[in-house]
């Protein structure tokens, strides 16, 4: 069992490593770009992949190579932002909603099935084109949707802790209802919510992405990987390394991201995971 759990404490290590140094690189990506990302150079469309362009040039002549590295920090750090938003929403949400229980329990938990009644990418879809698009408003449409699943999780984790020992001791030493929240509750349900926060990073991301591949994310010339996809669609068959690239990209960058939220998982609900082993066991 120790052997197990130190396997699984590596495992974490390694990926919050390779997380944060992603983070890092995609903040720095730009110094290390040979061409500025938006200059068009007519007599080099769709070339294939040479010594001068790395990953060959776009329909106007682009360097693929470096619109990858300036736009990594919009793709991820935006997926993060949402992440980040969605979170503070939902639990704040879920906690109150929980907490207080009754009518207000009710009437709030109707409000998040009428949300989620709707397929979430086509809800966000909706409301992105009916803000007008532009990555600011991309970012609004998925907060609007996204923090519904938050908003559950808190609820189901504070009606089980509302009623332990714990909290009541606080109740009876004085703490206000707010104090209980902030200081027992939130707390104590924080590790599934951020395991559930980890999760989401990679659709996030997935999300921004296919929202700049409908046109309703970043707005063009700012490079991004789902609007370079985009931009890559008309030349498919000719020029495929314009669309291999951002793609590898996304691939990569979520693969990582659920790696490391699968890691995260491991550590923070180790009797779950031992217990889903010796079943499938």
């Amino acid at each position: 069992m120790e052997k197990e759990g130190k396997k699984k404490n590596d495992r974490f290590i390694i990926w919050s490593w390779i997380v944060g140094l992603l983070l890092v690189f995609c903040i720095i990506a730009p110094q290390f770009a040979s061409h500025d990302p938006y200059e068009m150079n007519l007599l080099a469309v769709n070339q294939a992949p040479s010594a001068e362009f790395i990953m060959g040039t776009d329909y106007i002549g682009r360097c693929i190579l470096c619109r990858l590295l300036y736009g990594a920090a919009r793709s991820v750090y935006a997926a993060l932002f949402v992440v980040f938003i969605t979170f503070m929403i939902g639990v704040a949400i879920g906690s109150v909603s929980g907490y207080i229980g009754g009518t207000a329990d009710l009437c709030i938990m109707r409000f998040v099935d009428s949300v989620q009644a709707f397929p979430s990418l086509v809800f966000t879809i909706s409301i992105a084109a009916m803000l007008g698009g532009g990555m600011g408003n991309c970012m609004i449409a998925m907060s609007a949707v996204g923090w519904t699943t938050y908003a559950r999780l808190a609820r189901s984790k504070v009606l089980s802790l509302k009623e332990r020992t714990f909290v009541s001791a606080a109740r009876v030493s004085g703490m206000s209802s707010f104090q209980i929240l902030i200081k027992t509750i939130i707390p104590n349900s924080l590790p599934l919510l951020i395991v559930q926060g980890s999760m989401h990073i990679g659709n996030a991301i997935l999300e921004f992405a296919g929202l700049s591949f409908l046109g309703l994310g970043t707005a063009p010339p700012y490079p991004e990987w789902g609007n370079m996809l985009n931009d890559a669609k008309a030349s498919l068959q000719t020029a495929p390394w314009t669309v291999l690239f951002p793609g590898l990209a996304i691939l990569c960058v979520v693969m990582i991201m659920s790696m490391f939220g699968d890691s995260l998982n491991e550590v923070l609900n180790p009797k779950k995971n031992t217990a889903s082993e010796k079943e499938c066991k």
